[in-house]
């Protein structure tokens, strides 16, 4: 079953599968040093990543995968989200893309996704503007030829949105009620920049990565290639349900909050 492991060429579905693959890729990981414990960051140069968590003990906490990428977001970070699921070394972030300038806050849409090496910034005051390289890890995946016919695709199976749009939908329920707590989830439509098939450096598993012009910026996207109904290449359309992983680039300062995300949506 597709899953964000698969996304990058892992085969992962118990947690007997995760303790091996952590065990195989411990010893080639960099420690990095945070508040709350540990990180071990495996990060060969065809861009699939693991990042292991462990207590200042030695006991492991957790895993998450991300992408290093070329993508480029500039956002807006107003908060940190707190899930039941986290452990000390894991975050989630609420960020605006694309703020206007002078402020951290406001901005193309609000959406939310979970930073690897979070605890890394946990002095980081918010709100703050930084700069974002985002991993989209695909759930579901359409690929179209080009924008015509993704506008053919739009009339014939009455598709809502235009070739670049991003929807924040785990900030938003269908039902249009908040998300509580928010979760790291976007659908979003957009232009593709360029696209190749990848090899995870471990596993020799084919994946593909596709840069993703859309609204608010550009994203990374990481697809198993069970999802896919033909292979991405440049000049075609994606769209899809993802799972947001990124990571901080740079910080650039903030200002204060003036209204919350759910404010700004709702108009209240």
């Amino acid at each position: 079953m597709p899953s964000q492991f698969s996304a990058i060429g892992f085969a992962v579905s118990t947690g007997e599968d995760l303790a091996a693959l952590a065990s195989r890729v411990a010893d080639r990981a960099d420690t990095i040093n945070a508040e709350g414990g540990q990180y071990l960051r495996w990060a060969p140069p065809s861009g699939e990543q693991l990042w292991l968590q462990l207590t200042r003990k030695g006991d492991a906490m957790g895993m998450n995968p991300h992408f290093s990428g070329q993508s480029t977001v500039q956002a807006g970070l107003e908060a940190r989200v707190t899930r039941p699921t986290h452990t000390p070394l894991d975050a989630t972030f609420l960020a605006w893309a694309n703020p206007p300038d002078g402020s951290a806050t406001g901005g193309d849409y609000p959406f939310v996704f979970d930073c690897p090496d979070a605890s890394s910034y946990a002095g980081l005051t918010l709100p703050a503007l930084v700069t974002l390289q985002m991993a989209a890890f695909a759930q579901q995946v359409s690929v179209y030829a080009d924008e015509a016919a993704y506008e053919v695709a739009r009339t014939t199976e009455g598709l809502s949105f235009e070739s670049r749009a991003f929807i924040p939908s785990g900030l938003i329920s269908p039902e249009g009620r908040p998300v509580e707590p928010p979760e790291p989830h976007a659908l979003f439509v957009g232009h593709v920049i360029a696209a190749a098939e990848r090899r995870n450096s471990v596993t020799g598993t084919p994946y593909w990565w596709a840069l993703v012009d859309t609204l608010g910026g550009t994203f990374d996207v990481v697809i198993d290639p069970v999802l896919l109904p033909s292979q991405p290449q440049a000049g075609n359309i994606l769209s899809g349900w993802f799972w947001l992983s990124g990571r901080i680039r740079n910080e650039a300062g903030g200002s204060a909050v003036k209204r919350s995300w759910l404010s700004r949506l709702t108009g209240r």
